[in-house]
């Protein structure tokens, strides 16, 4: 038996579907009885289904399946199909391109949820309500800042950045609330390894300087 290769085959046009469902959709263009091809194709479309086993077989999976074949057989099939047959045109048509909000955020390790929470609280009445939510705005603050630059920062900079993004309308009256924010910074992996190396040798060093002590009666 010759052994075919698959870089001498043909291209698999949709490869998730393998070549044995290729070569079965492309042999219904051979058949020339119309019901019995519309018959074959459904079988196919049965087949093409067990490579989505965990989808449900819903009107949406039957679409796009047949949609897929059509594009398997180069659109060339001619069946009784309960849906519109597609055209090349449409799936060349390229997807209309998303459009990101613009945000103009002055201080951007803060993030845009800050920002929002601090337009919130600045068209607030001054209340006690309003004092909490500047502490936790001014406690996400210092989270995010010390996230994003990987390193500690002094209260005294998010007490100002705070006054600064809020136009003086925001001021800390609880500093304390900023002491309990503690953010676990990566630290270069280079360096732990230094650092147990280091340690394995100073264990090494005592292990021998107890059996030295030991063979020396304690001297």
């Amino acid at each position: 038996m010759e052994m075919k290769y698959n870089t001498a085959q043909p291209h698999l046009i949709i490869s998730e579907y393998g070549r044995h469902v290729q070569d079965m959709a492309l042999h219904l263009l051979t058949i020339k009885d119309r019901k019995e091809r519309t018959r074959a194709t459904e079988a196919v479309i049965q087949t093409m289904t067990q490579v989505h086993p965990y989808s449900k077989d819903s009107e949406e999976l039957r679409r796009k399946l047949w949609d897929h074949l059509h594009v398997i057989t180069g659109f060339k099939l001619e069946v009784d199909s309960p849906y519109e047959k597609p055209t090349p045109e449409s799936f060349k048509a390229k997807p209309e391109r998303l459009k990101y909000p613009s945000i103009n955020i002055r201080h951007k390790h803060y993030g845009k949820i800050a920002d929002e929470m601090i337009k919130k609280a600045a068209d607030m009445e001054d209340n006690q309500e309003r004092d909490v939510l500047i502490a936790t705005i001014a406690a996400l603050m210092k989270r995010s800042f010390m996230t994003w630059n990987k390193c500690t920062v002094d209260d005294n900079t998010i007490i100002k950045d705070l006054r600064e993004i809020s136009k003086g309308k925001l001021i800390l009256k609880d500093v304390s609330s900023l002491a309990h924010v503690h953010v676990q910074l990566n630290v270069n992996p280079n360096m732990n390894k230094q650092r147990g190396k280091f340690n394995n040798n100073n264990k090494q060093k005592n292990r021998k300087k107890n059996k030295n002590k030991n063979r020396n009666g304690g001297f």
